[in-house]
């Protein structure tokens, strides 16, 4: 899928609401803005399904079969060309293991949850102490937290804890985007998981960076640039070969603007949302169109796209790809 809707740019917003602080805050169309940065970065926000259910099983019965013997290592049996197959019990056991689902991947040694966020060590920047530096990124990393890895918001869909934390205008502006089929249009900024999906009793794996800049006056920017790579529960007793079937990969480059002092008014003192992009990977392309995140296996063909190497996807430091993996 091409991407998703992301949130307005708060530099666009500044550019509407010039010449009067005032009026910028109160007079806000978070719908019109929205619509607006979606079209503007409607090549950046991707969700890339990559990994085909068909493929899974047609792994599993290469593996069975030892057609794949030669190009994993394994030496051939010597045994007489009349002895019986093999018994079932011997049969190899699938790559996913449930309490080590993220073992085969480029994740595996990753931090889980939280400890994957830490801030910079704080700087003065562009009029804000050291104090207020430190204070901003630790804001931002209980943004990201509420955003990305609480159940409370992830799993039940409940997101008053993250916008708790914004400002007054930015949570009013997007609080109605959480109902009402308008999930797709705060894609970008938090992570969903899809009704009757349910995650592995794991922390997410977490890896990425968080750098602070200056802004335009009374602005303190926090850039973040995370990959998330959740474990969902297979579906029923389905023996999973490739642990891709279950995880899914999201990568999310989000600026937070902290605005202070005079020229804003109390409501839009805070912390807003800025320009975000990124993809989602490994996921199932019909519950993505909807704002939600559930694994390819869920859906019985996804597009693939074999022209890059699935370990980036995992890099939070690679560039954004350039095509989607969902169709239209």
């Amino acid at each position: 899928m091409k991407q998703r809707q992301p949130a307005v740019d708060p530099a666009a917003a500044d550019a509407q609401w010039a010449g009067d602080a005032q009026r910028r805050a109160a007079n806000a169309d978070v719908r019109q803005l929205l619509r607006h940065a979606r079209r503007r970065r409607h090549a950046r926000w991707l969700a890339v399904g990559l990994v085909l259910l068909a493929l899974a099983a047609v792994g599993t019965l290469l593996v069975r079969a030892g057609a794949l013997d030669n190009l994993l290592g394994v030496e051939p049996a010597t045994a007489p060309a009349a002895a019986p197959p093999p018994a079932a019990s011997t049969t190899p056991a699938p790559m996913l293991d449930q309490a080590r689902p993220f073992a085969a991947t480029p994740s595996a040694d990753w931090a889980d949850g939280v400890e994957g966020i830490v801030p910079p060590p704080p700087k003065p920047v562009n009029g804000f102490s050291v104090e207020q530096v430190a204070a901003a990124t630790a804001l931002v990393r209980d943004v990201l937290v509420a955003s990305r890895l609480d159940p409370r918001l992830i799993v039940d869909h409940d997101p008053a804890a993250f916008l708790d934390k914004l400002a007054p205008d930015a949570r009013r502006q997007l609080d109605p985007l959480f109902t009402g089929g308008n999930e797709p249009e705060v894609q970008s900024l938090v992570s969903l998981i899809a009704k009757d999906n349910s995650l592995l009793p794991v922390e997410p794996k977490v890896e990425g960076t968080m750098t602070v800049s200056a802004g335009e006056a009374g602005e303190l920017v926090v850039h973040t640039n995370y990959v998330f790579v959740y474990a969902f529960a297979p579906p029923g007793p389905t023996r999973l070969v490739d642990a891709m079937n279950v995880l899914v990969v999201v990568r999310a480059e989000v600026d937070y603007v902290l605005r202070s002092g005079d020229r804003w008014t109390p409501g839009s003192q805070g912390l807003w949302y800025g320009a975000a992009t990124g993809y989602a990977y490994s996921i199932g392309c019909e519950a993505y169109r909807e704002g939600y995140l559930a694994p390819a296996s869920t859906e019985r063909a996804v597009t693939a796209n074999g022209t890059r190497d699935p370990a980036t996807y995992f890099d939070p430091t690679s560039p954004l790809p350039a095509t989607s993996g969902c169709p239209d």
